[in-house]
């Protein structure tokens, strides 16, 4: 998909990227009886959310026997994700090693704002979700972009109900057409970039920009907190609406089960 190393003119960009990154799976480990903690270079979260999302661990840990004695203890669905920027091959091996499985690579990519084009609203409206009914909406938008089965969609619910109520760091946003949510952005302000996550569009209205606009619209918010760069992980059907935004791949984060 890529090189494992960033590009040298974002070069820079490659810690923020992934300490923003990490930090968006470990706030999910906020919600009433979840932990986390870290563990030399790495962190690990517990959201106690039966998903592999919402449990597991980033990072180069000191003691990949203990770290994987944790997460087996956990009795829950988990991931190790390292990012290939910055994590040996070897490393990976040893994961292997001790029994786990690599099930999915997505790239990290980054962008300067000032590089990027301004949102073009043309008749859609941009919400902030502030009630229980607007995170809803915005959980069905996301269910319904990515055809999630029900049970998975629960759990994606269930997970984010609780950040969008109580966590300030994260703000979710609804585009509407005609009144009716069709696309969802989530910032991630906390690291003081804008942290670009939850794009997603209904299945019956992408293709029509709408990806684009939530992405624009969601950096626009960012800015407006005072970060200078944006950064995001792409999935398959995003990453060419990004790279034609000019976000620019540095990484690869691998995703170990």
């Amino acid at each position: 998909m890529m090189n494992r190393g960033p590009t040298a003119q974002h070069r820079d960009m490659l810690p923020i990227l992934e300490e923003d990154t990490y930090g968006f799976w470990v706030d999910f480990s906020r919600r009433p009886g979840g932990e986390s903690g870290a563990d030399g270079g790495a962190i690990w979260w517990r959201s106690g959310v039966p998903f592999v999302t919402y449990n597991g661990v980033a990072g180069v840990a000191a003691n990949v026997d203990a770290t994987v004695a944790r997460l087996r203890a956990w009795g829950l669905p988990a991931r190790w994700t390292v990012s290939s920027a910055s994590t040996p091959e070897s490393y990976e091996a040893a994961l292997r090693a001790h029994g786990l499985t690599l099930y999915d690579e997505w790239p990290g990519m980054v962008a300067r704002i000032e590089d990027l084009p301004q949102p073009k609203l043309g008749d859609a409206t941009i919400e902030v979700v502030r009630t229980a009914a607007g995170s809803e909406e915005w959980a069905d938008v996301m269910s319904d972009a990515f055809g999630m089965p029900a049970d998975t969609a629960a759990f994606m619910r269930e997970a984010h109900a609780w950040p969008h109520m109580h966590n300030a760091g994260l703000l979710y946003l609804l585009v509407r057409s005609a009144g009716k949510a069709v696309a969802t952005g989530l910032l991630r302000s906390a690291a003081g970039v804008a942290g670009v996550y939850g794009i997603t569009v209904r299945r019956g209205f992408q293709r029509r920009g709408l990806g684009t606009l939530a992405t624009l619209i969601t950096v626009q918010e960012g800015m407006r907190r005072g970060a200078t760069i944006a950064i995001l992980q792409a999935t398959k059907e995003g990453f060419p609406v990004y790279e034609k935004l000019g976000f620019q791949s540095i990484t690869s984060f691998r995703a170990w089960r």
